[in-house]
């Protein structure tokens, strides 16, 4: 099995575990040992800011990046939305997990997954799980390092894929926003800016999803990261979650453009 549908897998597991977990925390009596648990809870966005708040940037910076996030959440609504030029890639039986891959031009794909799963009162939760940079990440394996914060819902990080079999390690650093669109709808947007790493500071990438991005070189290489030629630096064009309760149902729509990964 792939081992994109293995995370999918994975991640659904979680959901109902944790779902188990706080009924059982809430039935478990005061005093009585919880260490073994599962996690509880993941923290909220005002909670990420506050712990990394030392790393707020200067406000000429701040007045730029929002505008570049406004439109990566609007991007990211309609390629979640629509269904122009999508092919189906693969489909459950029961439609609960839908794939579907969209070209952009000859070079670059939108891929788009739609879960349909019955957990709308995980709904607060999964948000925040999805928004944690600390937290185990579904769609794109490794850690990620907050580098930069403009606000409790925009912040700038540094992600590290996995080592593999070949001599670099890939790696990529974006913005990330999360849009509270109705109490019901959230948007979490990712995207990366113009910039290069250090070893090619005169290599400007061109977004072909957010033409808007060139306008930012503004990098979120946390500064304690030693970036050698060990690293090749790749580009996330537009990557992100729709999340959205609908009656007892919780769908999630995770859509993925990132130039030098895929994860089909």
């Amino acid at each position: 099995m792939n081992k994109f549908y293995i995370q999918i897998a994975l991640f659904l597991l979680s959901i109902f575990a944790y779902a188990n977990n706080e009924t059982f925390a809430a039935e478990t009596a005061p005093g009585e040992d919880t260490k073994h648990q599962l996690r509880s809870r993941f923290p909220t966005p005002e909670e990420v800011y506050e712990k990394n708040k030392h790393l707020l940037c200067d406000f000429a910076i701040r007045s730029t990046v929002p505008e570049l996030m406004n439109e990566a959440v609007k991007q990211l609504e309609y390629y979640a939305t629509s269904k122009d030029g999508y092919e189906v890639y693969r489909q459950s039986p029961n439609d609960s997990i839908s794939y579907y891959v969209k070209k952009i031009d000859d070079k670059t794909n939108i891929l788009k997954v739609h879960l349909n799963i019955y957990a709308s009162s995980q709904y607060n939760a999964i948000v925040n799980r999805l928004w944690d940079p600390n937290s185990p990440n579904i769609f794109n394996k490794g850690h990620a390092k907050v580098a930069r914060v403009y606000s409790p819902n925009l912040i700038g990080i540094c992600q590290f894929y996995p080592k593999g079999s070949k001599s670099y390690q890939k790696y990529f650093t974006a913005f990330v926003k999360k849009a509270e669109i109705s109490k019901d709808k959230t948007i979490i947007a990712m995207t990366s800016s113009n910039s290069t790493d250090r070893n090619h500071p005169d290599i400007k990438y061109k977004n072909p999803a957010l033409k808007n991005a060139y306008l930012i070189s503004e990098s979120t290489i946390p500064k304690d990261y030693d970036i050698n030629e060990q690293y090749q630096i790749i580009h996330v064009n537009l990557a992100g979650y729709l999340i959205e309760k609908k009656g007892d149902d919780l769908e999630i729509t995770y859509i993925e453009s990132i130039d030098g990964h895929s994860s089909i």
